[in-house]
């Protein structure tokens, strides 16, 4: 009786071997190419360090598009670094190509994202591998530039009241003047970007303006005259505000009539940025002449547009801008999110 039940337990330890083997094996021949097992997080980019080396250098990581279309066309050379090899195999998941056995390889990327990079070097004596999880960020940054295919003014909304231009960081950058009466507005479509996970950033400013200096009607109550290599100043009298309302500097001439500020801003929408006209960010509060920096998740559509809307000023008994300030923005982006 015991030898039977010895022999039944070998029998059922053996099919079990069996089958653990099996198991082994269809995981190891499924498994991909470049998923190496990690120990922890702190070997994410990690090389295994063999004989040789999966290494590898790029033009790019981090590529930035000024296309508003979802489908720009930019392209990032790769060179394999690693010496004596005799092959070389690139995975480039989303990329063209997606695969090449090249030392050197560019490849392009035609839409908004990020992408994977895999690398596997051999030679006779070993075979080493690198793979790294979103390698290359494909992102959009605007160049506030006007025109067709770009941003467009509506309503009283003038070209003139959105003043563009370059910082010394090469950022473009877009401010309205404080002068600026009626209400600013600008609009621009966005097409075929990701249906998820994108994040709008920006940087605002809204600085107040403590005083205005206007120019003022004048009449000539005296001229000019010379006497014995002597000349006389010529001298006004200043009557009222120039008609409509003309915004001088300090010192202009004749002396300008000089509007100080309240100290403490009513809390009036100042700024609002719309999406497909409907607002999903808005702001009344002086930032105290710094940037500050705005990110939000944007809804799950292909096509869209992006609007920023600055809020007319209000005028006084005597129709000067009650509450000045300008408003900056710059630095726009929109990125996939990588941690959804």
């Amino acid at each position: 009786m015991f030898y039977f039940y010895n022999m039944y337990f070998v029998r059922v330890k053996a099919i079990i071997c069996f089958f653990m083997c099996v198991l082994q094996f269809t995981v190891s021949c499924t498994a991909p190419v470049f998923e190496i097992p990690k120990k922890s997080d702190q070997f994410a980019d990690w090389e295994n360090e063999g004989k040789i080396n999966a290494s590898f250098i790029a033009s790019g990581r981090s590529v930035a598009s000024t296309s508003n279309t979802g489908s720009p066309s930019l392209s990032v050379s790769y060179i394999a670094t690693a010496p004596n090899v005799d092959s070389v195999l690139w995975q480039f998941p989303g990329g063209n190509p997606a695969s090449s056995t090249l030392v050197q390889q560019d490849v392009t990327y035609s839409n908004f994202g990020t992408y994977d990079v895999g690398l596997r070097v051999s030679n006779l004596d070993d075979t080493d591998y690198r793979f790294l999880e979103n390698y290359v960020s494909l992102y959009y940054k605007d160049d506030w530039s006007f025109g067709a295919d770009s941003w467009s003014v509506t309503g009283t909304t003038a070209i003139t009241d959105f003043v563009p231009f370059v910082d010394a960081s090469g950022s473009s950058w877009i401010y309205v003047p404080h002068t600026i009466e009626n209400e600013a507005k600008c609009v621009k479509s966005f097409t075929g970007f990701p249906s998820n996970n994108l994040n709008l950033e920006f940087e605002y400013k809204l600085e107040r303006i403590p005083n205005l200096y206007l120019a003022t009607n004048y009449q000539v109550s005296s001229t000019s005259i010379t006497v014995s290599g002597t000349t006389e100043t010529t001298t006004f009298t200043l009557s009222n505000l120039v008609s409509p309302t003309q915004y001088v500097e300090a010192d202009s001439s004749p002396t300008p009539t000089k509007f100080s500020s309240p100290t403490t801003y009513p809390g009036q929408r100042r700024l609002t940025l719309n999406y497909n006209n409907i607002p999903i960010w808005t702001t009344s509060k002086m930032t105290e002449g710094i940037f500050r920096r705005v990110k939000l998740s944007l809804p799950s559509l292909e096509n869209f547009n992006l609007s920023y809307q600055i809020s007319a000023n209000t005028k006084n008994a005597s129709g000067v801008i009650e509450y000045p300030f300008q408003t900056d923005i710059r630095n726009i982006t929109i990125k996939l999110d990588n941690s959804k």
